[in-house]
């Protein structure tokens, strides 16, 4: 069957966007200056130089010498990396959103040839996976919170950045995959959720049954005094508990001991800190990574 003229020019003009951006990129590279640090370059032809460290959608977060400053993306023109992985990665997030997926998997491929250890690129191919079967399955007319209710078996509430859990059904999906009321859903396939309306968080996690979602929580703990040493090490993602320690599972990222940030922490005080608390016990705020099956 012919293909609607309509369709094919716009296959042609994903492609053409896909090529230019990527000979952009390539060209930005011999002007990028010779120090490791990625470059936002903003809508007034300005540059900033640092370390992205939050990517959401409405905003990054980059480190600079000068401490951290949120950028949102309505001020950016355009973000460079200095990991070729990381603008592989950034390209293909941009022709996923205009739904070519082919061209997609073909720069996050290339993003794991360069870095086979670049978490997020693995993930990002289960998203385009994920957002191919999905494009029939979720109707326009879909109401998002609903579904989610229906297939996960929660209620969402917007949180201060995160959307929330407010009731979770006893036997849902949700309570078996790990899911508890008052978690902070993160991520999905490490695609930040902050900041998002929670009809367009619901959207990303509800899918067809049988397909599958990487989710990434955030919940508050507490260590209670007594409690045994936590092996931890400090991983690209993070402090990170090397194996479990109830209420820690292998892999959490620990990212707040008793309310301070632990970005800039170095690991042997990350280690006192927790250590210290546990003869009164320490309050932990941690993301963790679940793998769920959609019913």
């Amino acid at each position: 069957m012919r293909k609607p003229e309509g369709s094919s020019q716009k296959a042609v003009g994903r492609r053409q966007y896909a090529v230019g951006s990527l000979l952009f990129l390539l060209s930005a590279f011999c002007l990028l200056p010779s120090a490791f640090s990625d470059v936002v370059y903003d809508a007034s032809g300005g540059t900033l130089k640092g370390l992205v460290v939050e990517e959401h959608a409405d905003r990054v977060v980059l480190s600079t010498e000068e401490g951290e400053r949120t950028i949102f993306r309505s001020q950016i023109e355009e973000v460079f990396y200095a990991e070729p992985e990381r603008n592989y990665l950034y390209l293909g997030s941009q022709v996923l959103e205009q739904g070519d997926f082919g061209a997609a998997r073909g720069f996050f491929q290339k993003a794991l040839q360069i870095n086979p250890d670049l978490s997020e690129a693995a993930d990002a191919l289960g998203r385009a996976a994920d957002a191919e079967k999905k494009r029939e399955w979720v109707d326009e007319g879909l109401d998002l919170l609903q579904a989610m209710e229906k297939q996960w078996g929660i209620t969402l509430g917007e949180g201060k950045e995160l959307p929330v859990v407010r009731e979770r059904r006893p036997g849902s999906l949700a309570e078996r995959a790990g899911l508890a009321v008052g978690d902070g859903l993160v991520a999905a396939w490490s695609r930040s959720l902050a900041f998002l309306p929670t009809g367009a968080a619901a959207k990303e996690l509800i899918g067809p049954p049988g397909s599958s979602i990487k989710l990434t929580l955030r919940r508050e703990v507490k260590r209670p005094a007594g409690s045994p040493e936590i092996k931890l090490s400090m991983e690209r993602l993070g402090l990170t508990a090397a194996a479990a320690a109830p209420p820690l599972a292998a892999g959490d990222r620990i990212v707040s001991i008793d309310g301070e940030p632990t970005r800039y922490m170095p690991l042997e005080q990350a280690r006192k800190r927790v250590q210290a608390g546990s003869s009164k016990g320490v309050e932990l705020v941690i993301h963790r990574d679940l793998k769920v099956t959609r019913e």
